[in-house]
Order: C-alpha cells, then sequence, then structure tokens
C-alpha cells in the first residue's frame, strides 16, 4: 500500500486506534513499515488522510446511506467502497491540497490528522472489514477520484443533516425528530429492536439491487447469506418473532430475498434511483445593456395603447393593464418615470385625461417616489391619510380623526360627513386642516403618490382626468380583510329593526323573513360544528344563494340615517357616532350573508373565506371571514401599470384582474452568491416568552455564532460597507459591528440605499406559520388548502459544475405553496436587490450570502452548511485580536472563551487546531499574519500566534502582558 501511495498504520486489534503514538506527524518509508510490521504482526491496517480522503456515511438507515453514497458517485466519480458494520460505508477519494476533517449529520469527510480501518476487525460487529470490490492493494492513490474542499463542502450541504434518517425513533431522546412511522426502534447501540420484519425486508431489497447493478448472478442462497449477515450484526435476535414465539433464522432471509427476485424477474422490483435534482428555473441571457432596451420597448408599446384607448370615442378596446416583472436594479422606476412623464405632457396637450396616480408600499416610499418624480419636472403632491402627521412641521394631518374613523367604517364619504357638507357645515379645524391643504395640492399635481391603502379606499376627484394608475412592487398582501367581531349566536341575538318600506312585502314581512334566514342558517351551522362553512350544509336547511343575497339586503335595510354631519359637538355627536357604529355593524352582519352566498360558488363545495371558529372564552363561536379588498370604485376602468421584481401572476391578478404580464430578466455576472444551508428560523434565533433556561441559551449561542459569522466577514471585506438583513427581533444584535448596517424583513423593498454594499448578508427567512398559509389560500383563492409543510428537493444552479440539490420547506398544498414563495421567496429576492447585482462590474462585484434553507432562481457560486462555516475556536480567538496554538497560552489570553486551559486543549482538538494542523497563512479566506514565540524558562518549546491586521509588536505587547517576557519573537511577513 505504500508503494500505492499510501500512508498505512498499525491498528490496534478491535479498534479503530493506531498502535503507534505520533502516528498523524511521522514520516512513512518502507523502514518504518518494515519496524510496524515487525512490531505489530498481529495488528489491523489503517490509512492516514490527508492526501487520501475518507467519504464516512455513518448512516444505520439503509435508504439515507444508500442516497449519499450515489451522491457521493455522482459529484466526484465511482471508487473503492470499504463497508464495516452495513449500512455503514466509506469511499475513498484523493485531493491536491489537503485540508482538514469536515462533518455534517453522520456524514463525515476524513481529512488532515485522521484515519480510518482499512483492513482488521469491526469492534462492533466483530467480523473483518470487506471491500466490495477493488482494495488499496489493487489501487494506487493517485488513480482515485479527485476532491477538493469546497466541493466537499456543497457535498455536504447537498447531504444535510439528515436528522429523520439517522436510524429510527432513538430511545432516550427528548426531541422529537421527524421520522418516517415504518423507521424502525433502535437501542442505544443502533440494534434493530422493533420493526425487525421490515428491516430484514430492507436489507435484502438493498442486496438484490446490489447483486443486480453488479450484474452478479441472481443466486438466491449467496444473496441470503449476506442478508442473514447483515441482519445478525444490526438486529437484536434475542426475542422472538411476535408471531408465534419462533425467532428469526436464515430461512427468514431466503424467503425475504425469494420475494424481492420474484419482484425483479417480473420487472416490478420497485427501483432506487436517486433522482438529480432539477432547477425549476432558467437562468437569464439579457445583459443589462439588453434588459433595459427590452424594458423601453415594452413601456413604449404600452404607453402607445393608452394614449390609443384615451382617443376613442367610445372605449371600445381592451383596457391597457400591463404587468412587468424585472429583476431588481434594472431601472424600471426609473424607466418608467421617463416614458410616462412624455406620455402625460402628450395627453395633456390633446386635452385628455393626462394625471397619474402612483402607488408604493408605505409612506415612507411615498415620499421618496414623490421626490423621484419631482427631479423629473413633475407637479407632485402625496396623498397622506387623516391619521398621518405632516412630515414638515409634524403636526397631525387631521384633528377629528375619531368622526373619520366614524364616517369609514358606516361607509359615508368622509368630505361630506366629516370635513365639509354641501349645507355649508364645516370640521371646527377646516380653515387650518393640513388634510384640506393635501387635498388641495392632490387636486392640480400631474402626479399623485400614495400607499397602497389608497387602492382599495379610494381617491376623491373633483374632475375624471386620471390617465392611468402605477403599481410599484407587489401590492396583493395589502388586500387581505380579516374579520372576526360576529359571532354565530348572534343571529339569535341581533335586534331587528329600523326597517323602512321598499323591499318585499312590508316591513313585518321583511323583518319575518330575515329572522327565518337567521334561525335557519343558525341551526344549521351549529349542527355543522366548528370548520369551513360547507354548501351542503346549507342546501340541507333549505337555504339557497338567493336567501344569503336577499338576507344581505335586508340587513342593511335596517340602517338608518347616522346624521354624521362636519363640525357636530355634544348629544348630537355622541348620537351619530353610536349610529354610525350599528351602521358599521350591520355593514359587517352583511357581509357575512354574501359570503354564506359565495359559498354556493365555491369550486369544491367548501367556503375557503368564511369559517366557524371553536368557542372562545365567552362560549360563543366566532365568525372568520377572510376576503380580498378590491379595487375602489373610482380607481376601476383605469389603464394599469404594474412594475414589480417578483410579479406573481395568480396573486397579482386577484387585485388587478385582465393584468397581462411580461418579464425581463438579467442575469447578474459579478453577483457572487453563497448559499449556506443550516437552520437560521425564529425558533433557533429570536428570544421568546416563557422559554426553558437551555431553550434560551441555545438561542442564544446560534445568534452569537451569526454575529460572529458577520463580525468575521466584515473584517474580510474593510472597508467595504455590509448589509446584514434579518428578523426584526435580532436586528439590535448586529450594532456596533464597523460597517456594518442592518435592516429587517419586510422593510427593504425599495430602498435604493445598499447599491454600493461589498457584501449582504441574509439571516433567516420569512416563513408564515402553516396555519396563516391554509387561511390566506381561503381568503385569495376561496380553497381550503390541504396538507402541511414537508421538505423536498429543490435544484439549483451553480455557476460552475452541475446543479446541486438542497433541502427546503415547501408546502403540499399547490395554492398555499404559491403564497409561502411570495412571502418567503421573493421577500428574499427583494432583500438581495437591494444590493444592485445587476448593475456590478468586475471591479465592483457584490457578494451575496444567504443564510437560509430556501432554494431562490439565482446563479450560485458556492454551496455550504453551517456547521463548516460556523465561527469556530480560531475564529473567535482572531476576533479577539491574536489566536496561538497553544491550549494553556489560550486559556490565559482568553478567558471568556475558556474557563481552563483543558477546557482550551478540548476546544482546539474538537476545531482540528493541533500541532500536527498546521494552520497557514490565509484562513477561511482571511489573509492572516503570525509569528512564532518561546516563553522563557527551560525547556520551552516553539509556539505560534496569528492575527489579523496591526503590527506585530502591538501583539508581542499583548502577550507578554498576560503571558509574562517572551524568551524568542520571529515576525513572518
Amino acid at each position: 500500500m505504500l508503494d500505492n501511495g499510501f500512508a498505512p498504520l498499525p491498528i490496534v486489534p478491535g479498534t479503530k486506534r493506531p498502535a503507534p503514538s505520533r502516528w498523524s506527524a511521522v514520516t512513512l518509508d518502507e523502514t518504518r513499515i518494515r519496524d510496524w510490521c515487525a512490531r505489530f504482526p498481529d495488528h489491523g491496517i489503517g490509512l492516514r488522510a490527508g492526501q487520501l480522503v475518507g467519504l464516512d456515511i455513518d448512516e444505520l438507515d439503509a435508504d439515507r446511506a444508500h442516497e449519499v453514497q450515489r451522491l457521493a458517485e455522482r459529484r466526484f466519480g465511482e471508487s473503492l467502497l470499504r463497508i464495516g458494520q452495513w449500512p455503514k460505508r466509506l469511499l475513498l477519494y484523493r485531493t491536491e491540497a489537503p485540508f482538514a476533517k469536515m462533518k455534517v449529520g453522520k456524514v463525515e469527510i476524513l481529512g488532515v490528522g485522521q484515519q480510518f480501518v482499512a483492513f482488521g476487525l469491526h469492534a462492533a460487529t466483530g467480523r473483518r472489514y470487506y471491500w466490495t470490490d477493488d482494495t488499496p492493494l489493487d489501487v494506487c492513490l493517485e488513480d482515485l477520484p479527485s476532491i477538493d474542499q469546497e466541493s466537499a463542502s456543497a457535498f455536504l450541504a447537498e447531504v444535510g443533516p439528515g436528522e429523520w434518517a439517522s436510524g429510527g425513533r432513538a430511545l432516550g431522546q427528548g426531541r422529537q425528530t421527524s421520522a418516517p412511522s415504518d423507521a424502525p426502534l433502535r437501542d442505544d447501540t443502533g440494534r434493530v429492536i422493533d420493526g425487525r420484519d421490515a428491516w430484514l425486508s430492507r436489507i435484502a431489497f438493498h442486496a438484490v439491487h446490489d447483486a443486480i447493478e453488479a450484474g452478479a448472478d441472481l443466486d438466491l442462497q449467496l444473496i441470503a447469506d449476506t442478508v442473514w449477515a447483515r441482519f445478525v450484526e444490526t438486529a437484536d435476535l434475542g426475542r422472538p418473532k411476535r408471531d408465534g414465539g419462533r425467532g428469526y433464522a436464515l430461512s427468514d432471509a431466503l424467503r425475504k430475498v425469494h420475494d424481492k427476485l420474484r419482484l425483479a424477474w417480473g420487472g416490478r422490483l420497485p427501483d432506487r434511483h436517486c433522482a438529480e435534482p432539477v432547477p425549476t428555473y432558467e437562468l437569464p441571457s439579457l445583459s443589462i445593456a439588453e434588459g433595459r432596451e427590452r424594458l423601453d420597448d415594452l413601456l413604449r408599446a404600452f404607453c402607445a395603447q393608452v394614449v390609443a384607448w384615451h382617443q376613442q370615442d367610445e372605449q371600445t378596446q381592451d383596457l391597457p393593464m400591463l404587468g412587468i416583472r424585472a429583476t431588481v436594479g434594472l431601472g424600471k422606476s426609473r424607466a418608467s418615470r421617463t416614458h410616462l412623464s412624455r406620455l402625460a405632457a402628450g395627453l395633456r396637450t390633446d386635452k385628455l385625461p393626462h394625471r397619474i396616480l402612483v402607488f408604493t408600499p408605505s409612506h415612507a416610499l411615498a415620499e421618496e417616489t414623490a421626490a423621484a418624480w419631482t427631479d423629473a419636472g413633475a407637479t407632485v403632491a402625496v396623498m397622506r391619510g387623516y391619521e398621518r402627521t405632516d412630515p414638515v412641521s409634524g403636526e397631525p394631518m387631521c384633528r377629528d380623526v375619531e368622526v373619520v374613523k366614524a364616517a369609514l367604517s358606516a361607509g359615508l364619504t368622509v368630505p361630506d360627513h366629516a370635513c365639509s357638507g354641501g349645507d355649508g357645515r364645516q370640521c371646527l379645524f377646516y380653515d387650518t386642516c393640513l388634510k384640506q391643504q393635501n387635498l388641495r395640492d392632490v387636486a392640480t399635481a400631474d402626479v399623485v403618490v400614495s400607499p397602497y391603502d389608497a387602492l382599495f379606499t379610494g381617491l376623491a376627484f373633483e374632475h375624471d382626468d386620471i390617465a392611468l394608475l402605477l403599481v410599484d412592487e407587489g401590492c396583493w398582501a395589502r388586500a387581505e380583510d380579516n374579520r372576526s367581531d360576529i359571532y354565530l349566536e348572534d343571529f339569535a341575538a341581533e335586534p331587528i329593526r329600523g326597517m323602512g318600506d321598499g323591499i318585499g312585502h312590508g316591513p313585518t314581512g321583511a323583518m319575518a323573513d330575515l329572522l327565518a334566514f337567521r334561525r335557519q342558517v343558525l341551526a344549521a351551522l351549529m349542527a355543522q360544528g366548528p370548520g369551513h362553512v360547507l354548501r351542503q350544509t346549507l342546501r340541507d336547511a333549505g337555504i339557497t344563494e338567493e336567501d344569503c343575497r336577499r338576507a344581505a339586503r335586508l340587513e342593511r335595510w335596517r340602517m338608518q340615517d347616522t346624521h354624521l354631519h362636519p363640525g357636530l359637538s355634544g348629544k348630537a355627536r355622541s348620537h351619530a357616532l353610536r349610529v354610525a357604529e350599528e351602521t358599521s355593524r350591520i355593514n359587517r352582519l352583511a357581509d357575512l350573508w354574501e359570503a354564506l352566498g359565495d359559498a354556493f360558488g365555491s369550486p369544491s363545495g367548501v367556503s375557503g373565506r368564511l369559517r366557524v371558529s371553536d368557542p372562545d372564552a365567552s362560549g360563543r363561536h366566532p365568525f372568520q371571514l377572510r376576503r380580498i379588498r378590491r379595487l375602489h370604485d373610482s380607481l376601476r376602468g383605469k389603464p394599469v401599470l404594474h412594475l414589480d421584481a417578483t410579479l406573481r401572476p395568480d396573486l397579482a391578478r386577484t387585485i388587478l384582474s385582465g393584468l397581462s404580464i411580461e418579464t425581463v430578466d438579467v442575469a447578474a455576472p459579478h453577483m457572487q452568491v453563497r448559499q449556506v444551508q443550516g437552520s437560521f428560523g425564529k425558533s433557533m434565533l429570536c428570544p421568546g416568552q416563557g422559554l426553558a433556561a437551555e431553550e434560551r441559551r441555545r438561542r442564544e449561542n446560534r445568534l452569537r455564532e451569526c454575529v460572529g459569522y458577520v463580525r468575521w466577514h466584515a473584517r474580510r471585506v474593510a472597508p467595504g460597507r455590509v448589509l446584514v438583513v434579518t428578523y426584526k427581533a435580532i436586528e439590535a444584535a448586529f450594532d456596533g459591528i464597523p460597517n456594518v448596517e442592518t435592516a429587517h424583513f419586510n422593510a427593504v423593498a425599495g430602498l435604493d440605499g445598499y447599491k454600493d454594499v461589498s457584501l449582504l448578508v441574509s439571516i433567516g427567512r420569512p416563513l408564515p406559520a402553516s396555519n396563516d398559509l391554509e387561511a390566506m389560500a381561503g381568503a385569495y383563492f376561496d380553497r381550503i388548502a390541504e396538507g402541511r409543510y414537508r421538505r423536498d428537493r429543490a435544484g439549483l444552479m451553480m455557476r460552475e459544475g452541475p446543479p446541486r440539490g438542497i433541502d427546503v420547506l415547501r408546502h403540499e398544498d399547490s395554492f398555499a405553496e404559491t403564497l409561502r414563495a411570495a412571502i418567503c421567496d421573493d421577500e428574499l429576492t427583494q432583500v438581495i436587490g437591494r444590493g444592485r447585482g445587476v448593475n456590478r462590474s468586475a471591479d465592483d462585484p457584490l457578494e451575496v450570502h444567504v443564510l437560509a434553507d430556501v432554494a431562490l432562481p439565482l446563479v450560485y457560486e458556492r454551496l455550504t452548511t453551517w456547521d463548516l462555516e460556523r465561527p469556530d475556536i480560531v475564529q473567535q480567538m482572531l476576533l479577539s485580536g491574536v489566536a496561538v496554538d497553544s491550549p494553556a497560552d489560550a486559556a490565559a489570553l482568553h478567558p471568556h472563551l475558556f474557563g481552563s486551559a483543558n477546557e482550551a486543549k478540548l476546544a482546539f482538538g474538537r476545531a482540528g487546531f493541533k500541532g500536527q494542523n498546521p494552520m497557514s497563512i490565509s484562513y477561511r479566506e482571511m489573509t492572516l499574519k503570525s509569528a512564532a514565540y518561546k516563553r522563557a524558562g527551560r525547556g520551552r518549546s516553539w509556539l505560534r500566534a496569528y492575527w489579523i491586521e496591526g503590527a506585530d509588536e502591538v501583539v508581542r505587547t499583548r502577550l507578554e502582558g498576560i503571558l509574562g517576557p517572551l524568551a524568542e519573537w520571529r515576525c513572518e511577513e
């Protein structure tokens, strides 16, 4: 084996431990090997890793072990395969640049400082390790497939921790895993103690497949012998079978193998192929220049359609409604201002409607957008809400918000009932009202900018001179309207009064009809019980859709004149406010009846928007009505231009029906994306109320690791700017890190202040709860979402090499999954877009780190896993000023990291920071400075210090201040 390029070691019989001391550093030559052969003649043989790499699959789940092996063979090539305790296995590879051990879950890549048994007895089974074909005696090291550190890291990220597949429902573990229900039950040693028959069948399944793939004769006895040997090694045979007291025997293995062979001969044996994950997206092919040219063409054509539509006499042409999904950073807002400014000027000249209404996600972005339009030469006003304050003076826009709210809740027009009525009545504050001044500014502006809410509340104009609506970014999330303030029992308790003439057969008859409808619905839904309203429940009770529509009209017939007028005071005001509240409640009851009517048209026969909840503390059953607010009548029938980097047609059309969609995807060749797989959910990072001390510490530790990760990479790219986007609850944890700025999810869309950052780090993802998704699916699609979150395999497009696969969370229901992707994936796309990757050049690249288990439609430079990226003990020392390779000195220099020298020694061992693994001057992408030093006193050995920046004398002074005078100090530049 030495001649074949390997580094053999004698292994103590029945163990995995090398017999010689200092085995990891000793020079191996023919003399050394002959000496060991003489001294350890009965020992096993191990192989030292370094240039040799061992890919150790320590999985007890046979399917999982096979999947990992097949993935390794796809990524690196088929190689020598060694088995000790099946289904565990080890593959051999080589590397040109040796690296330290890497591990994720049950899969370990053995590197510098490691070794493994090649020949000998397995400690657990007492049987010999064996190779499935060739061995290191037959193949030279240089003929093994090659692997490097980066590809090994990406492979482990693809493998993932595989918690459920680590052998089943392990005993004695307090934390539940997502183990499949048919997984065998194992004891602490890994032996199967329950589910043994299924386990024997699984062994037979894989053994038959192994024989088929090897092209071997399908010899029943030979395969059964292998199956029985594996079963004996991995299952508890001390107990009889459940079905009669007989123990397991070779005959059981023969029967299982016979069954599998019969299926194989009949072509019915299920395969065990591990499908290569296929990305569900295509790479953008347009350059930034080509993308902008296409965007200009789309906007130019749209403007021409708007002109033609306004010029027609009877408007028989289709209403121009265009949605453009364009890559963040393409300049869609700027381009639209250019084209729409020309459009408005031409329409004004032709004396056609020319004003433009612009809708933005927030008031802050409305102000920013208004400034941009002003710079473009337009007369602009921002529509500010009644409850807002003036951005200049800080004074409230409206000083009688109570009456405004009352008018809105009662469905009344605010100007007539709260501000200035037609009869000359005015609000007491009307003459000095900032809101009225704002309305006057809006009335004369060519461009009016408003937050999304105005899409649903409408805008009041004296003249209909609106040319089009421009909706900037996605507005669908603001359309959901949720109500739960009406109870099922209210159908019996709600009074019936105030009806006038004009409907049905008079007030008495109308009241009787409404009361009958209420009683029918109450009885039907009480019998159905909590849950979504079923169409059949209503039909069985004799209720029709028309009954529900008529009941809604009857409810509204109960409304009384609120007598709500501007300037009310005293008892008149109190009375008007009370009647307005009653009117609001009547409207809500009428809406409930309309929702019951809508249930008859539900595709599935179940209302996704209306459900009866479980009783609350009062013992009553609340209705939960979730629906989508419609585009306000004052805005309907107007041309629409919708610009959104993450536009999803199914969601956009719930608000803007009839929208046609165009896509402009642009490549970002100078944006380097690093995907870091791991658990970064809120339950891993964010504080919470009532947490147990252990859980609180676990979250604090993970957050501390993330902060250390940011500190490290911020130092690496300094003096470049860094943007960190994460959950609002932990955003402050990253404050104070030099050259780092922070933001949180759902507060970055449209922001343009980070287009020159060097590094953008996104930590976590805004993942909604499954129950919330199911409720939203009802609101947006009137569907009952079925299923739950599941782990799914997703493909990533890599800059170099084949696609990679990772595990991600997706919802089983297609409607719920659409919403999950819009809330989670699209928000992360918006986050990454803040760095304007499409606008970068080779001289100004953007680096993006995504710390989340998501698959975004991007080109990835690197795939890795948190187990390999979390700051290790060396990085922590370096971030604290200096790292040393002596555990005793490290404990003295960094008492906040180590409680004692022994604790430091153990930490060094876990990190692989040992004397036999010397560090280079580059560590985890950071260039380091180093010096050798020797402490004063006899017998002292040379040690080494490392640091990131600063003069070596400063570092030496620090060491001497804590360790005492140094006898020697040799700086290496």
